[in-house]
């Protein structure tokens, strides 16, 4: 466990674009775009701007935009994303050539992924490390930080107040949660 001095960043996963506004208003760095196309993120980036958030998009998830060179290039350029996630270390390490702090998703669904994941982080280079989900990203991160020290963030089934600070006993930078009633919770 690490004992910190700031506290962690709680990220609020906008699956709908009702809840949008509630979360502009809270005290939050990071705002993800979770449910996203391409029609909309312009505006939705300004807006968050507009309210001092960086924007985070998962440059796979994001419809009607094809994740390659091109595209990666237009979230930085055309649409102004701060930080995009990706699986693919070849993604990231394009999009970190672009200009885009990156986080580097790792899904952890068996001891293959695990293995698989621990390998590839040598070859990326991302700004900080997603894990998922919840549990397992707790179970592993000491695994993952002996392999690569960066920020870590905690994402997946994350939904309830003990988890959170679960997580910041762990040592994680932030958590992603699509639970609105823990965005504004502070840990």
């Amino acid at each position: 466990m690490t004992n910190r001095t700031q506290p962690m960043h709680i990220i609020p996963s906008i699956k709908e674009l009702k809840n949008l506004s509630y979360a502009l208003k809270l005290d939050v760095t990071y705002i993800y775009l979770s449910d996203i196309h391409i029609g909309n993120l312009k505006n939705m980036v300004d807006l968050c701007h507009k309210a001092g958030k960086k924007v985070i998009v998962n440059m796979d998830l994001v419809a009607g935009l094809h994740a390659d060179g091109v595209g990666i290039k237009l979230l930085k350029q055309q649409f102004k994303v701060d930080i995009a996630i990706g699986r693919g270390v070849s993604k990231i390490n394009m999009a970190k050539s672009s200009g885009l702090q990156t986080i580097q998703r790792v899904i952890l669904e068996d001891t293959i992924a695990l293995t698989t994941s621990i390998k590839m982080l040598s070859e990326s280079k991302a700004d900080m490390i997603e894990l998922r989900p919840g549990f397992y990203g707790m179970k592993f991160l000491k695994t993952f930080k002996e392999k690569r020290d960066l920020p870590f963030i905690l994402s997946g089934f994350v939904d309830n107040k003990d988890m959170l600070e679960e997580a910041r006993d762990h040592g994680f930078f932030g958590v992603t949660t699509s639970f609105k009633e823990l965005w504004d919770v502070k840990v």
